[in-house]
């Protein structure tokens, strides 16, 4: 509370100053890339905020994919193109060592470097918001979830406006539309499906968000919901199966090969009649048993009863978040029917619908199969996942931004 009371004031007067200048957008000339981005308007979630490796600053958005797009539609980002700037080394800084706690620098007080106050504009043209449900860009103030949902950030990027009445003002020519993972990956980082958006509800708030785009006359690319169960946050027990037992054609590795880990056979891979491939470790459960057993410890593993436990000689005790196989399965069910529904809210509205499920499932199969955990840490999540196995680094960006301007293209007949 202490933070956010410490956001709202620092940004009053900059986001007052705005509000009651009146601006008017005048007339803006054609970009480049033709007058339909003339306004380009990015409504997204951290993905397109710019968070990298559990932070933020002025670097990583310049990565972002809207940033990207921006710049390939002919816009000048800091003139006809506005986003929230955070100043160096960012609000927080992004970790260079995750599984070491260590940031790229010391958290300024109080804990964010807050934004560049010669960026405040009328409005913002990314509103990517980390942590965002789709309910939320509607009303920024909705917590449905109070114990675990924040939007801290939020009050640096829109203050108290709701999302679609920023991007409304923006008078947008094109939206770019990325939602709806947050109502699920809140879920499965915690490991629990309580924190689930039900679908009718996923529904609801997508159509009412949907109609409020289509209300600007905008064209609108929209992106599905990828699979959070296939990032390289999670590890599957039938990995650490395999480097315990060494019985998948790869060698028994230490720590997992000592006998102070113990891995149930239910950990085996589905080939070999286990769930393992259906239970994830999240990077603290994963992380947590690994700096236990190196340090001399014991660990153990069972798949079927749902425990990652650790133990340091006072008695075992949880290592971290887990998906069970039946969690797994709630997720995975979920995240199929939001992208069945915004397939046919993308047909129905004539929106380009990108495959942004796809294009990360494919760069998360080239994610090396046995965690890295002993070599530095840059190689823990491979070349296009940033530390935290949640969100693209700038090659991973790059993807995400081919995949949207090859929507763009094949839909409106642009040459983006």
């Amino acid at each position: 509370m202490t933070f956010r009371r410490l956001a709202i004031a620092a940004l009053a007067v900059p986001l007052l100053a705005g509000c009651v200048s009146n601006e008017t957008l005048g007339t803006r000339p054609t970009p480049a890339g033709g007058a339909l981005f003339t306004s380009y308007v990015a409504l997204g979630t951290s993905i397109a905020a710019g968070i990298q490796s559990g932070g933020i600053n002025d670097s990583t958005q310049k990565q972002a994919y809207p940033y990207l797009l921006a710049v390939a539609m002919g816009l000048t980002p800091g003139q006809d193109w506005h986003y929230p700037k955070f100043s160096m080394p960012g609000c927080p800084p992004p970790y260079d060592s995750i599984l070491g706690g260590h940031r790229i620098a010391a958290l300024p007080a109080p804990g964010c470097a807050l934004r560049d106050p010669a960026t405040v504009a009328p409005y913002e043209n990314n509103l990517g918001i980390p942590s965002i449900r789709v309910a939320q860009l509607l009303d920024i103030t909705r917590l449905d979830f109070k114990a675990t949902d924040t939007l801290g950030l939020a009050q640096f990027i829109t203050g108290s406006v709701n999302p679609v009445d920023m991007m409304a003002a923006a008078h947008p020519t094109f939206v770019t539309l990325e939602i709806g993972a947050n109502d699920v990956l809140g879920a499965a980082t915690r490991g629990t499906t309580t924190l689930l958006t039900p679908i009718d509800t996923f529904e609801l708030y997508f159509g009412l968000v949907a109609d409020k785009v289509d209300a600007t006359g905008a064209k609108v690319a929209v992106a599905n919901v990828p699979n959070v169960t296939r990032i390289p946050h999670f590890t599957k027990g039938s990995t650490l199966f395999c480097l315990k037992t060494g019985a998948c054609g790869i060698p028994a590795t230490p720590p997992f090969s000592l006998a102070t880990f113990s891995v149930a056979a239910n950990c085996a891979p589905g080939a070999a009649s286990g769930v393992g491939d259906t239970y994830l470790l999240g990077l603290t459960a994963t992380a947590t048993i690994t700096s236990v057993l190196a340090g001399g410890g014991a660990a153990k593993l069972d798949c079927a009863n749902d425990t990652a436990q650790v133990n340091l000689g006072a008695g075992f005790g949880t290592a971290g978040p887990t998906i069970n196989p039946t969690e797994y399965a709630t997720i995975n069910t979920l995240v199929t029917a939001m992208n069945t529904y915004i397939a046919q809210q993308a047909q129905t509205r004539g929106w380009a619908l990108v495959n942004l499920d796809s294009a990360l499932g494919a760069s998360a199969a080239l994610v090396p199969p046995i965690p890295n955990f002993s070599g530095p840490a840059v190689n823990l999540m491979g070349s296009l996942f940033s530390e935290d196995g949640i969100h693209p680094k700038a090659a991973g960006h790059q993807i995400v931004a081919t995949a949207f301007k090859n929507a763009i293209n094949h839909t409106f007949g642009t040459g983006l």
